[in-house]
């Protein structure tokens, strides 16, 4: 929210400058000619008054949207090296908005332009007064409103310490910080100021900052009036507002009921707006009336997918699936349809596998918001000959899995899974041997997932963190062919270190273990890691226990995994990021295997290039030689971090 708070006060320098660019440019004609044809920018040069020596000129260039012309911005078509419409704008906000932010709130800007021989190419000249620098002396706040909201206006203004540079895009972010703490208990029509005493002692920079208060009056909801809804019943609406009449107005319940229905999927698009008129009319003004507009998708819909991929085998597949929808079954329910064919192409033309998927989701599980889902998949399978024997590999699974959001940053997914998978066509001793060259196991379980996640970012997390943990409970009471649990945790942490520079930072571990009649874990459900998302520098998932037969050794996943990554990651240029990065690790078959000289140590750098689907990175990692590993490299190419 300060970031949002400084953009706008920025924005507000660079519209008041818009008001003076003509007079600011020239009063010349010919001047106001030549600049409207873009020329190039040859020279930046930074004018300080005598008493102005707070910043250097290079600091005030690097800062600056003007960029003098060079062979690489000129390659880039690089629009900042000539002049712009905007450029005067640009440069007097970014100049005002440095001395502003360090205390210099008299600070005067002034930028010309003039034409340089022999090709009219523009010498930019920037003048600047500083002004007194002024610094926090006490910080006061007054007004009308109730002493319960005290502690929390001190905790907003505790950042202004005594001695530090005064901070008006500091003080305005506070300003709304306050009003939001009276807009969301009851006061949305609470005003806030500050002003800077600058005047009581001329022969100090001290500054004392009063916080003038007026809570006005409680105010609570009134009725929400629904338009639209004509394919959908408007209960539907209703009942994820948090808008409730005679709650006290909240505006977080506001903006909390606009993500809700949005959440929904009924709506397209939606508008929630205090009814016209209500502060106005002052019967209503203590009360208002909401007016919810929505715009709603259509009921039913029908979706078509395709696309190539590898099997294990090494054959070309290519799916087609299609998949037909409602979204009011029983009012609110919906339901999905789908059936899905895969096809072997090139190396032979055949079918491989067809299924077919009943999906039906309950949004308000027994009256709560916790959407339940009920999955039926269905396939068939198709004749294949094994050694002249015709074979079919039948399978059905049931799913049953819920899920609950606890505020804003906690979710709680929890669920049952049965499967059941025949073959027909072969003896008892070939369905045996068949199972295990495909890897075929029946799988049965009860599974719990919780996530807490406030970060500010998916993909390019800046702050926040991500913490995660999961228990699988497979077998058992339930049947199916193997018993064992699997745990695993994650806590990922993101911090800005230094302007421009952000620290990640990773710790994950797992465990995996039999149960009753099952001896091991089987192979394919055991836990591998090393390659570009765990440890770097080895290939994926070689890192952890291997098998010795007579060609060498092959990875058989490990019991426990131990994790640990510590990423800086900085901008270069553009959308272009690089990073530094440790990565620690490795798998092990049981806890007496756990010593620090087992660990893999692993360090390197790479360039990330941030696209719309995410970052696309490169990464060269250096593995460190120890007691266990030897000295190696690896370059991983990737999408998306690696945490």
């Amino acid at each position: 929210m300060r970031f949002i708070a400084k953009s706008l006060l920025l924005a507000a320098l660079f519209l008041f400058s818009s008001t003076c660019v003509e007079a600011q440019f020239s009063e010349n004609r010919e001047i106001n000619r030549w600049l409207r044809k873009k020329p190039d920018i040859k020279l930046i040069e930074i004018n300080f008054t005598k008493d102005s020596t707070f910043f250097k000129a290079d600091k005030i260039r690097a800062i600056l949207f003007s960029k003098t012309d060079n062979f690489l911005r000129s390659v880039k078509s690089d629009r900042r090296r000539k002049v712009q419409r905007e450029t005067i704008r640009r440069d007097t906000a970014e100049v005002k908005y440095l001395y502003l932010s360090n205390g210099f709130l008299g600070v005067q800007v002034m930028e010309t332009f003039e034409p340089m021989l022999p090709d009219s190419s523009a010498l930019i000249r920037i003048s600047i007064h500083e002004g007194r620098r002024f610094v926090y002396d006490s910080i006061y706040i007054e007004g009308d409103y109730e002493e319960q909201f005290e502690g929390n206006f001190e905790k907003i203004i505790k950042d202004f310490k005594k001695g530090e540079p005064v901070d008006p895009f500091e003080l305005k972010q506070a300003t709304y910080d306050i009003k939001s703490v009276l807009a969301n208990n009851g006061y949305p029509y609470a005003k806030a100021e500050y002003f800077v005493d600058t005047l009581y002692d001329y022969t100090k920079n001290n500054a004392d900052v009063t916080f003038k208060i007026s809570a006005d009056s409680l105010v609570h909801f009134g009725d929400v009036h629904i338009g639209g809804a004509s394919k959908f019943d408007s209960s539907l609406a209703r009942r994820e507002l948090t808008i409730r009449p005679g709650r006290i107005y909240r505006r977080k319940d506001v903006i909390e009921s606009q993500k809700r229905l949005l959440e929904t999927g009924y709506y397209l698009t939606l508008y929630l707006s205090q009814a016209s008129g209500d502060t106005l009319r002052k019967f209503n003004r203590l009360r208002p009336d909401f007016a919810l507009s929505l715009r709603e998708k259509k009921p039913y819909y029908v979706s078509i997918k395709t696309g190539a991929a590898q099997d294990s085998l090494k054959d070309l597949t290519w799916t087609l699936s299609g998949s037909w929808g409602k979204r009011n079954l029983f009012k609110s329910r919906l339901l999905e349809l789908t059936a899905s064919s895969s096809f072997i192409v090139f190396t032979e033309w055949r079918l491989k596998d067809h299924s077919y998927r009943f999906r039906i989701t309950e949004p308000w599980f027994l009256g709560i918001r916790m959407p339940m889902t009920l999955t039926a998949q269905y396939s068939p399978g198709v004749r294949t000959a094994i050694e002249d024997q015709d074979y079919r590999k039948e399978s059905w699974s049931v799913s049953v899995s819920t899920i609950r959001k606890i505020k804003d940053k906690i979710k709680i997914q929890t669920g049952l899974q049965y499967e059941s998978v025949n073959i027909y066509g072969l003896s008892e001793e070939d369905q045996e041997r068949l199972k295990q060259e495909e890897g075929i196991s029946i799988r049965r379980k009860v599974f719990v997932d919780i996530v807490r996640d406030s970060r500010d970012h998916p993909f390019t997390p800046s702050r926040g963190s991500l913490t995660s943990l999961g228990y699988e409970y497979i077998g058992g009471f339930l049947g199916g062919d193997d018993s064992f649990i699997h745990i695993e945790a994650s806590w990922s942490r993101y911090q800005i270190v230094w302007p421009g520079w952000i620290s990640a930072s990773r710790l994950k571990a797992g465990y995996v273990r039999e149960r009753g009649e099952s001896e091991t874990v089987p192979v394919d459900d055991r836990l591998y890691i090393g390659g570009a998302n765990t440890v770097r520098s080895f290939s994926e998932g070689t890192l952890g226990p291997r098998l010795t037969n007579g060609d060498g050794s092959t990875p058989e996943g490990a019991n426990i995994i131990i994790i640990a990554n510590q990423e800086f990651r900085y901008h270069l240029i553009g959308k272009f990021w690089s990073s530094l990065f440790v990565d620690v690790g490795n798998g092990f078959r049981n806890k007496n295997e756990i010593k620090w000289t087992h660990l893999a140590i692993a360090y390197g750098t790479g360039i990330q290039f941030l696209s719309p689907a995410g970052p696309i990175r490169i990464d060269y990692a250096r593995r460190l030689k120890t007691e266990t590993f030897d000295a190696a490299d690896k370059i991983h190419l990737t999408i998306l971090y690696a945490f």
